[in-house]
């Protein structure tokens, strides 16, 4: 390979890690400063970056709120779902899981070596866990439905998925460290569903099923959390094959939709 070509995939991958810094705040404005810690590029890089960005219209910029993600993103994402169209597919099972169990219900995409939340629909029990949120990027292994993602995947896959989130969970994430991993997917693998046990914010559990699509792969997870009296043995014994159930149904209609195309 050239080192032109190399150059040019090397701006390609900072762009992105540019995009999904300010991405991650969930449509809050971000910094220079916090997009440079997020990237660990340097300064100089990371404004020629958003300069070349704000001039095809992928980012804005606000003189008080910092830098957000541009009307072209949004124009690109809608192109994208009609494509997919993984909100609409997916919204029906997570509307229902969250009526049926009265907790919070979910549906997130698989991003290589992340998992972003999409859907979220609230059922009635007036306590509820606000850690998941749509537009979360969380480390595959992190959450319920990160933990069953993980687990679904080939050993070779889930060593580099480790490896390749080691420094971020080291720094953001310190009960969900490798050697945490390894006992949770084990026991996703036995049960077919993940759980976890508060590991992100202490009380706030969750169950997830993994999502595969027409090909087997791991697509993303079906998953519900609430307040940790709300997850006891009993209740993870009747959550977790529902959410095995709908995650099945789900991908055998994704496959159908993806054969219509």
């Amino acid at each position: 390979m050239s080192s032109g070509h190399i150059q040019g995939a090397q701006s390609t991958y900072r762009t992105m890690q540019v995009l999904r810094a300010i991405a991650g705040q969930l449509g809050k404005g971000v910094s220079l400063a916090y997009i440079t810690q997020q990237t660990t590029l340097s300064k100089p890089t990371v404004h020629r970056l958003l300069q070349a960005l704000m001039a095809e219209g992928m980012v804005e910029r606000s003189d008080k709120e910092g830098y957000f993600l541009g009307p072209e993103c949004y124009a690109l994402g809608v192109i994208a779902n009609q494509r997919y169209g993984l909100s609409q597919i997916a919204s029906t099972p997570v509307a229902r899981i969250a009526a049926d169990t009265g907790d919070s219900a979910f549906f997130s995409l698989r991003s290589e070596w992340h998992s972003i939340c999409l859907i979220r629909e609230d059922g009635s029990y007036p306590i509820k866990t606000h850690v998941l949120q749509p537009g979360t990027r969380l480390p595959l292994g992190v959450g319920g439905g990160g933990i069953a993602m993980l687990a679904a995947m080939d050993d070779d896959e889930i060593e580099q998925c480790l490896e390749a989130n080691a420094e971020e969970c080291a720094a953001c994430f310190p009960n969900d460290q490798r050697e945490d991993h390894r006992p949770r997917i084990a026991e996703c693998r036995a049960l077919g569903y993940g759980i976890n046990r508060g590991s992100v914010v202490s009380g706030s559990w969750g169950i997830g099923a993994a999502v595969r699509d027409c090909h087997g792969r791991v697509l993303g997870s079906l998953s519900v959390a609430a307040i940790e009296s709300r997850m006891q043995p009993d209740r993870q014994r009747e959550l977790g094959p529902r959410l095995v159930k709908e995650a099945q149904a789900l991908k055998a209609k994704i496959r159908k939709a993806q054969m219509t195309r």
